[in-house]
């Protein structure tokens, strides 16, 4: 296979080629071992291999091969030192060395790095960990002997298993956790599931999950995956037989591929799980042995519907609305401690955002845009002249985007017939906490549909928004995906092309809500092999999840889709979409309504 190819993969950081057997350096000290050729000239220590693979195939080390340690002097003069050398491997665990046998461990997988430190030479080598393994099928496990049928069975071409999840071609990131496989197939009962990428290969027999096929790798076993297969194609492949005749299987696969880089970041969302009570969860991307926790109100305190909350960028402060409806009251906590900081009761507002300095507060409501100093609790109308709704600070704090609002109130936005509206950018003046009065226009919605739920992102470069036409912009089914340049058209000069993220948003009809970026841009490889940019984004979506839900069915709650932006690509000349399939973030419940994942830099700890 080659260290080069490992480079290209970008899932190594140790060495580029294993053809490089030779790192060496005086160690200082001295010895008379293989001797000192010509004087001051140190001699170097070369690590050779019989083989630079290593196996670890369900729970066994299929090979062990054998280290050697030659000191080398400047005449060229070899000395076998293998006996006397110190060997380490880094990654720690990916290997064991007994004697002079190199062996996998199965804990890590991917490239390594064996080295043999000597009293004034030091040499290294690389080599490869490759992980097979066979992961319970948890209550859906099919009976023993199953994976014997499937080895004993030949392949029918003539027919086929229908994939249902994750989407086909989609970019999946390194961190996600739990990955689900979905698939269609009603006329078989036994199933061979296996994912495989890179240096890891994950394989699981179950039954069907009456009356929905599916089966969830755990988030252990999915960082397994990513942790050696980041940056490259992930195959899916499912296999079908039937046990009363098992001699023929069909099969079903798609790829996708895994992230390079994973998901930084913290996300604060709002949880319906009743009529009466909804509360703020959060999450820890960059903690996933946390599980997600309930935020605000405490588990131990009083419930009411508190959510449409705005994270303050570094994580420390959100705000928040409570109760509903257009008199609602609001206010904002400081993460660590809980500690309020404006007086209860005393603030009507309907959604918020904070300015980098993490003091000031932009609220809306339909008398206008209001600013709060939250250290001293002082409000100000700062524009009356129409309504707006749905603001978002830019990153460094200087402008304010928002949704023109010619009709209705500013939590429910909507435009009469044959309307339109606007997404309008307010320059900011934190010294003086005042707003231009003259907002610049960014987009002008089509006639009958209105632009809402503007963002942006992390490089400050775009703005996210929904699109919708009839009924109001709280979950409107109709709601569609879109982004435009956050750069402020001269005067008179036209506005900049929207442009809709198709592939982002699902069947039509199904909802995306309350897109918002995540905290920050990565680099990925792209279908060139050059890298480009990428800004992850979620939206809440009542789509079908695979098979676990049924395309349409508003009875079950909406869910949290997290999907890549790729703003290289905008004007590309070679049609490649500027944004990919969405897959769904797997620490939600399917039961619980999820709404605004509004994201932050870091979790901030709250005791």
């Amino acid at each position: 296979m080659g260290f080069a190819r490992l480079a290209r993969m970008r899932v190594g950081l140790f060495l580029a080629g294993c053809s490089l057997l030779v790192a060496c350096g005086s160690k200082g000290g001295g010895g008379d071992d293989g001797g000192d050729g010509d004087a001051g000239v140190a001699p170097t220590l070369r690590v050779d291999l019989t083989s630079h693979q290593l196996h670890w195939v369900d729970g066994t080390t299929t090979d062990a091969p054998t280290a050697k340690a030659t000191l080398v002097a400047a005449d060229g003069t070899e000395t076998d030192v293998t006996d006397r050398v110190t060997w380490a491997i880094s990654p720690a665990g990916a290997a064991a060395v007994s004697g002079t046998s190199l062996s996998a461990t199965g804990t890590a997988a991917g490239p390594g790095v064996l080295t043999a430190d000597y009293a004034y030479a030091e040499g290294q080598t690389g080599f490869e960990v490759f992980v097979e393994q066979t992961v319970d099928g948890g209550t859906n496990a099919a009976p023993a002997g199953t994976a014997d049928l499937f080895n004993a069975a030949t392949a029918d071409t003539t027919a086929t298993v229908a994939l249902a999840y994750p989407p086909a071609n989609a970019l999946v990131p390194s961190n996600l956790g739990a990955m689900d496989v979905h698939w269609r197939d009603a006329a078989n009962d036994r199933y061979e599931v296996t994912l495989s990428g890179g240096y890891v290969t994950l394989k699981t027999y179950v039954v069907p999950s009456n009356p929905r096929n599916y089966t969830v790798f755990t988030g252990d076993q999915w960082s397994q995956l990513s942790g050696g297969s980041a940056g490259v194609d992930l195959d899916i492949r499912v296999r079908a037989l039937s046990s009363s005749a098992p001699t023929t299987f069909i099969e079903g696969s798609e790829k996708v591929r895994i992230g390079a880089n994973a998901i930084k970041g913290g996300v604060y969302w709002w949880n319906t799980t009743d009529g009466s009570n909804a509360f703020i969860y959060r999450y820890d991307m960059e903690n996933q042995a946390v599980p997600p926790e309930q935020f605000f109100p405490q588990p131990n305190q009083s419930g009411t519907c508190v959510g449409c909350h705005a994270v303050s960028r570094d994580g420390t402060v959100v705000s928040y609305r409570q109760d509903g409806g257009t008199t609602n009251y609001g206010n904002a906590v400081m993460v660590t401690g809980l500690t309020k900081r404006l007086t209860q009761n005393t603030q009507s507002w309907s959604y918020t955002t904070i300015h980098p300095n993490d003091t000031d507060l932009i609220s809306t409501r339909n008398d206008g845009m209001w600013v709060t100093d939250m250290g001293t609790g002082a409000a100000s109308h700062i524009y009356s002249t129409s309504k707006v709704t749905h603001p978002d600070f830019s990153v460094d704090g200087s402008t304010i985007v928002a949704a023109s609002v010619a009709s209705g109130d500013d939590v429910y936005a909507n435009v009469p017939a044959n309307g339109t509206n606007q997404l309008v950018v307010f320059d900011y003046d934190a010294a003086t906490k005042t707003v231009g009065q003259t907002p610049t226009p960014i987009v002008t919605s089509a006639a009958n549909t209105y632009a809402y739920y503007p963002g942006y992102s992390p490089d400050n470069k775009w703005v996210l928004y929904n699109v919708a036409s009839g009924a109001s912009s709280y979950n409107n089914l109709n709601s569609q995906l879109w982004v435009v340049s956050s750069a402020k058209p001269a005067s008179g000069a036209p506005l900049s092309t929207p442009i809709r993220l198709t592939e982002a948003e699902g069947p039509a009809g199904q909802g995306n809500s309350w897109p918002k970026w995540t905290p920050f841009t990565s680099q990925e490889a792209g279908p060139t092999g050059a890298n480009e940019t990428v800004i992850w984004f979620t939206v809440a979506s009542y789509r079908a999840f695979g098979v676990r839900t049924t395309n349409g069915d508003h009875q079950l709650k909406p869910q949290l889709w997290l999907a890549p932006f790729y703003p290289d690509r905008v004007g590309n000349t070679q049609g490649l979409p500027v944004t990919g399939p969405a897959v769904r973030l797997p620490f939600q419940k399917l039961d619980q309504g999820n709404h605004i994942a509004q994201w932050t830099q870091k979790i901030v700890n709250i005791f």
